[in-house]
């Protein structure tokens, strides 16, 4: 009876790895692969219930709805990256614009400053002063052009990956219109293929997995919530303009789990320091610190209060699925640990106790 148990486990072992192997090898390479379908699909659900309501109250044919719904998002989504994208080539040409007159007017001056006080109460240090400062003034005109060669790296990359990124943008729309089109169409035929309880987990599947995504949304929002909150009293408390404002835009950055808030932050407190601003470097700075290390502490407690999980699971998913699979991996492996536990719940699966 022990060997029929120990078979039965290695045998569901071997099972469920498996499984798990198929789901990594499809999310790593060929869920990039199909991304504009994907996202056509996902705009597809996200548009279902506005565009049936109205066509419920409207009395419109459905396929005029979706296709003029479709038409104004992607007129404001259009709008959107075409501002945004011309403000930000604005902001960094500026700066380079800029950079040889913010060195000779502040930073050089700043530097000399610093040099002529530790020159007059230390006299004896001129040598190592003077040798100091033509050291920095080099590794600054060194660090300004291995800047500048990077950008132009980087914007010659991003031109040449255009071309691509324009055919995947086609893609999306198109696939987006078909799918949110033909939507009730596309998912009839695919509940046909199934009967019995392949199709009742097919439908415990679409419905666990759009509700963990959508928990999933609402603990975002609730983390990007407090980031807002403590960047606007931060920023209010070292007197920036617009505090607000800006804790808005930084809040919406710290989306990107490869950006966060430390592509604002820790630039604009070296700046700070460079400049001689103290007071405002070391605030930004222990500001930037606090926003940290609170994100740390809640992340993995709210997003496993909404999905179900344990902090210390979802800590671990999310770490292992960035480790596989990047950023990608940071949100999908949660998801799927959720919809199996869920199954395993309902009774769908028996994978554990």
């Amino acid at each position: 009876m022990n060997l029929d148990k120990q078979k039965a486990f290695i045998i569901r072992v071997i099972y469920i790895a498996i499984i798990l192997s198929i789901v990594y090898f499809s999310i790593k390479y060929f869920l990039p692969l199909l991304m504009p379908f994907v996202i056509g699909i996902f705009i597809a659900f996200a548009f279902r219930y506005p565009i049936d309501l109205i066509q419920s109250k409207l009395k419109i044919n459905r396929v005029i709805v979706a296709i003029i719904f479709l038409i104004f998002f992607y007129a404001i989504v259009g709008l959107l990256l075409s501002l945004i994208g011309f403000k930000v080539f604005n902001s960094i040409a500026e700066l380079f614009y800029s950079l040889p007159e913010l060195y000779d007017k502040t930073i050089e001056p700043a530097i000399n400053t610093i040099a002529d006080n530790l020159i007059l109460h230390f006299p004896g240090i001129q040598t190592y002063v003077e040798e100091f400062l033509y050291d920095i003034n080099d590794t600054i005109f060194s660090f300004v052009k291995t800047m500048s060669s990077t950008a132009v790296s980087g914007i010659t990359g991003i031109a040449g990956q255009l071309p691509s990124l324009l055919i995947k943008f086609i893609f999306t729309i198109v696939a987006s219109f078909f799918f949110t089109i033909d939507f009730y169409k596309i998912g009839n035929f695919i509940m046909k293929q199934f009967s019995g309880k392949g199709k009742d987990m097919v439908i415990k599947l679409r419905d666990n997995g759009l509700g963990t995504l959508g928990k999933f949304i609402k603990a975002y929002a609730i983390i990007i919530t407090i980031t807002f909150i403590e960047l606007s009293l931060g920023f209010t408390i070292l007197q920036v303009p617009n505090a607000f404002a800006l804790g808005a835009l930084v809040a919406i950055v710290d989306i990107l789990p490869i950006l966060g808030t430390g592509a604002i932050l820790i630039p604009w407190s070296i700046i700070s320091f460079i400049l001689g601003n103290f007071k405002m470097g070391i605030g930004i700075l222990l500001l930037y610190i606090i926003i940290t290390v609170v994100r740390q502490a809640i992340e993995p407690k709210i997003i496993g209060q909404q999905i179900g999980l344990h902090p210390i699971i979802t800590l671990l998913l999310m770490y292992v699925g960035a480790q596989l699979m990047g950023v990608l991996g940071l949100l999908i492996l949660p998801i799927i640990a959720t919809i199996i536990k869920t199954l395993n719940d309902e009774g769908t699966i028996h994978w554990f106790k």
